[in-house]
């Protein structure tokens, strides 16, 4: 698993303050066409004496929309936190893993990028929470 900090992808080019400010003027910017569009079809309804369905459903749309966007935003934050988690169970398994090469020095040494050096990571893992759960039970 690669580092984050080595790789960049925990940073952005922009600094935190200036991408809420981005993301606000879409959001104002989008929420503009919202309301253009539906002042159009609003006009549209008064002139023709009909089309107020069409109003009805553009103003549902926007909702929908908007409500779509802040699923997305929430999405993106649960991902970030389990993926914030699998990291740091990762690390653990290998800090396990590498206390038990030291343990039993007799080991064949495994290369960090083998098929059995993963076999005794994900083993690890498995171990990790096979105790989680006893201990869980165990509690109840």
């Amino acid at each position: 698993m690669s580092d984050p900090v080595q790789t960049g992808l925990n940073q952005s080019r922009w600094p935190r303050r200036i991408g809420r400010l981005i993301d606000s003027a879409c959001l104002v910017a989008l929420i503009v066409v919202f309301v253009t569009v539906i002042y159009g079809f609003w006009l549209r309804a008064i002139w023709a004496h009909g089309y107020y369905l069409a109003v009805a459903v553009a103003v549902l749309g926007a909702f929908v929309i908007l409500i779509g966007m802040a699923q997305q935003a929430i999405a993106a934050r649960d991902v970030a936190t389990w993926r914030d988690m699998a990291e740091w169970q990762i690390r653990a398994a290998r800090a396990a893993a590498g206390e038990r090469r030291a343990a039993d020095p007799d080991a064949d040494e495994i290369e960090p990028h083998s098929a059995a050096y993963y076999e005794v990571l994900i083993g690890t893992l498995v171990s990790h929470a096979e105790q989680d759960e006893k201990g869980a039970v165990r509690e109840r």
